[in-house]
């Protein structure tokens, strides 16, 4: 059951209220044409013995103001003669209202009351007042109902217009002021999702940029490489050239379909119960062999297991790739440590890959993360994204992934993972 929201509520009191207010001054118009000239019942009493007097004559009407004066509700009527005697009824003052009868015989009397009682017909106070007043409340009401829910709607839809035009600078939340309900969380996640497709955007504009530059490259030198063949053909170490900036490119290739696989959605990720403490240490035994080429070593120091629901393959390139990374940069004869340690709190694998090497410039220690993101001295040594292949990895499994500098020189990658049932 949905819990009522904000929003819910200011619509059902404003209902309510609009609803009371309808009522009670519907009812408040009755009560106090009670106190009008033209009092119903003081109407009735008056004008109908004014015509029993005028049609039948005096001694028919005096009767009629004995039998109702007991419904009067202390309000009188009296009927006097000529000489100002009472005939019937109850005393009236002679300054109060009166009307001079004559009955069929010719004979004049008056009738008294202590106020007009109104027209002929008896009535006070029209009873389609309330109405009126109902139906005026009520169109006032939706008609401020209607603002109030179309104008924020109308923002939300130019907004979305200008949005999908391509206009990512679009805010719709500085115009509801200082209101609160769902619209204006709704203007919120309309403001975050087009800074979000501006920042998507922006990206891909960038790393096709990126992709356009690093394919270029290797073709041309490929081209060139041809061209001095077909001119020579006995220059055959241009076959070599070629066959290596082929392998690049479909080593490139390859990078870039695994980053666009991680940029997917979590919940096609295909996973099945690994130790990914195994996966680490088949990992650092590959990296030894590359190590030894620099007279370096790779050491692991983990628990012995933890099981969790992963993608084997994507975490696989993850380590790596950092691995790798480490094992490139760390100096000569120095030793490159992967730590694995279980925090039992939280259950999560906590990684961390230091390396001895120069370590990163401090501006850099979030960029490095990007895709094609080298340093300047780096730009021989692969295409940079090592690093966002395992960035996408590690937050696909619901992980985080940070880097920073070594007070005694080197990189340290921390890898937080938690475990997935």
């Amino acid at each position: 059951m949905i819990r009522p929201s904000r929003l819910f509520w200011k619509l059902f009191l404003a209902f309510w209220l609009a609803t009371s207010l309808t009522f009670l001054v519907g009812l408040a118009i009755l009560l106090i044409g009670r106190f009008f000239p033209g009092d119903p019942q003081v109407g009735t009493v008056f004008f109908n013995t004014q015509h029993v007097i005028e049609r039948f004559g005096v001694d028919a009407g005096k009767p009629l103001l004995t039998v109702w004066a007991d419904d009067l509700h202390g309000k009188q009527v009296g009927l006097y003669d000529q000489d100002g005697q009472l005939l019937a009824g109850k005393p009236v003052a002679a300054d109060k209202y009166s009307l001079q009868v004559t009955d069929k015989d010719g004979r004049r009397v008056w009738l008294r009351a202590p106020e007009n009682p109104g027209s002929p017909e008896g009535k006070g106070p029209s009873h389609a007042i309330p109405l009126v007043v109902g139906t005026v409340m009520s169109a006032l009401f939706s008609w401020y109902l209607a603002y109030y829910l179309v104008w924020p709607l109308v923002h939300l839809r130019r907004a979305m217009r200008n949005v999908a035009q391509g206009r990512f600078d679009t805010r719709v939340k500085p115009i509801m002021g200082s209101r609160r309900d769902e619209i204006v969380d709704l203007a919120e996640d309309c403001d975050r999702m087009a800074t979000q497709l501006k920042l998507l955007v922006d990206a891909q504009q960038h790393l096709l940029h990126d992709i356009s530059h690093e394919l270029r490259s290797p073709l041309t030198r490929m081209r060139a490489a041809i061209g001095l063949l077909l001119q020579s053909p006995e220059r055959l170490e241009m076959l070599g050239r070629i066959e290596r900036e082929s392998e690049r490119i479909d080593i490139l290739i390859e990078e870039l379909l695994t980053l666009a696989r991680v940029q997917g959605r979590p919940e096609s990720l295909d996973s099945e119960r690994l130790d990914v403490i195994e996966l680490l240490a088949d990992i650092t035994e590959d990296a030894q062999f590359e190590a030894g080429m620099k007279e370096c070593q790779v050491s692991l120091q983990a628990p012995a297991s933890f099981v969790s629901r992963v993608s084997g393959e994507l975490l696989y390139r993850c380590f790596e790739n950092v691995v790798r990374n480490a094992v490139r940069y760390t100096r000569p004869s120095t030793t490159v440590c992967v730590v694995a340690t279980v925090d039992t709190a939280d259950d999560a694998l906590h990684v961390r890959i230091t390396d001895q090497g120069p370590g990163v410039e401090p501006d850099r220690l979030q960029s490095i993360f990007n895709p094609f993101e080298r340093g300047a001295d780096q730009l021989a040594a692969g295409f940079g994204l090592g690093l966002a292949i395992a960035q996408r990895a590690v937050e696909m499994h619901g992980g985080r992934i940070s880097a920073s500098n070594l007070p005694e020189g080197g990189l340290s990658v921390d890898i937080h993972l938690p475990c997935r049932e």
